[in-house]
């Protein structure tokens, strides 16, 4: 593995909980160095052991400004300040009997930090040289100067301590990154989920693209068609031939619509309670039979909002959808929450349990279609970074409330 291409997991962070372990360490060292001296009747050389402890109070003064610098904190980096913990309580050790010092197992922790937070060969790299701290002090070192009847209490003492303090770290660090593994793995399967609904609505988007230029050859033709059977038809099937000259010159519209969604442009900026207006007036064209209100109902004023080609198709498939439950009144209401557009339809249909298993299950539809709708506009709008929520209301029906950032409608 490549040192470099290895990101910390927890990269700020990381330097955070050393700040906090590297406190309770000093703060632990300096009460067993006075625990020594004022009780058991050790003699310590305090000052090379203080000058010691504050270089380590020093180099985690810069561990606590660290992140308010702009450069990344590396592997590197993290090496290099566990290994100076490691030359600190090396030589700390020198001064206090170095094997023979019961507390000599701190040693392992900075080896503990290093194997969960840095690549293999440095935590391998630490590890060495850990042994060879170990093995310095073994044969280089001042012995303790103690009475000798406090000798063994301050060994098993201190064996005590040493393992009640391994044991703090090291269910402290393995619990944080067993929290840590398991928020991955969440993101990894919400990841997963997006990923493969964002194949799902680029197939759709190829097979729309390929049966709209595979439409316009049999459209052309039945436009042909349809023109030599008006210039041969009677008053009798005068008005049918009218009627599908139309709906041939619609599905054609379409058509050039589908082909232009692409490479449409946000429209001019407009109010949005006027947008509201605007959609539920060109949607009423287009369901005649169904009674449509718009109705902004924040106290606040609309705001100018610049909305993209695709928000118009996908708020018209969530119309068309609350129509298809519930033929008669749909409303339309717009308000600011959270910073957001909030836009809510309400029909009173069967509720939101159809509209859900579309949205989740595309090519299923209750309604004879071909099931796309819901789900299409649902992916549209959480491409501009909304979302879309479905709840019961409270008297029967559906609500589909759609939610859009200000910041994203104004371009």
């Amino acid at each position: 593995m490549n040192p470099q291409a290895f990101v910390l997991p927890t990269h700020g962070n990381a330097l955070g909980r050393l700040f906090w372990l590297r406190n309770f360490m000093l703060a632990g060292l300096l009460l067993l160095m006075l625990w020594s001296e004022l009780y058991l009747g050790v003699r310590l050389p305090w000052p090379a052991m203080g000058a010691t402890l504050l270089l380590m109070a020093g180099l985690n003064a810069f561990t606590a400004f660290r992140p308010r610098l702009p450069e990344p904190v590396g592997p590197s980096e993290m090496l290099i300040q566990l290994m100076a913990d490691l030359a600190g309580l090396t030589v700390l050790l020198l001064y206090t009997g170095g094997w023979a010092n019961p507390f000599v197992s701190l040693l392992l922790l900075p080896v503990v930090m290093a194997s969960l937070l840095l690549p293999a060969a440095m935590a391998w790299l630490a590890g060495g040289l850990s042994i060879a701290a170990y093995s310095l002090v073994a044969y280089i070192n001042i012995p303790l100067d103690i009475p000798p009847e406090k000798a063994f209490f301050l060994h098993v003492s201190g064996m005590w301590i040493t393992f009640a303090a391994s044991v703090v770290v090291v269910v402290f660090m393995v619990l944080k990154l067993r929290t840590q593994l398991a928020e991955r793995e969440r993101e990894l399967a919400a990841f997963r989920e997006e990923n493969l609904r964002n194949e799902q609505v680029v197939a759709v988007a190829l097979t729309a693209a390929g049966a709209a230029h595979e439409l316009g050859t049999p459209l052309n033709t039945l436009a042909l068609l349809n023109e030599s059977l008006l210039a041969q038809a009677g008053d009798r099937n005068r008005e049918d031939l009218e009627l599908m000259r139309t709906q041939i010159e619609r599905c054609r519209q379409l058509l050039k619509d589908l082909s232009r969604t692409a490479q449409a442009a946000a429209g001019e900026p407009v109010a949005a309670d006027t947008y509201l207006a605007r959609l539920a007036g060109e949607w009423r064209l287009l369901r005649p039979a169904v009674e449509a209100e718009a109705a902004w109902t924040d106290e606040r004023s609309a705001p100018p909002i610049q909305p993209p080609a695709s928000l118009d198709q996908s708020l018209i498939n969530l119309l068309n959808n609350a129509a298809d439950a519930a033929p008669g009144l749909v409303r339309i209401q717009g308000k600011i929450v959270d910073d957001g557009l909030q836009i809510d339809i309400l029909d009173s249909g069967p509720g939101p349990a159809p509209a859900l298993r579309a949205m989740a299950e595309p090519g299923r539809s209750s309604k004879g279609g071909l099931g796309l709708g819901l789900f299409l506009s649902n992916a549209s709008i959480e491409n501009l970074g909304g979302q879309v929520t479905l709840s019961e209301r409270e008297h029967g029906g559906t609500c589909v409330s759609v939610w859009l950032p200000l910041l994203g409608l104004k371009k």
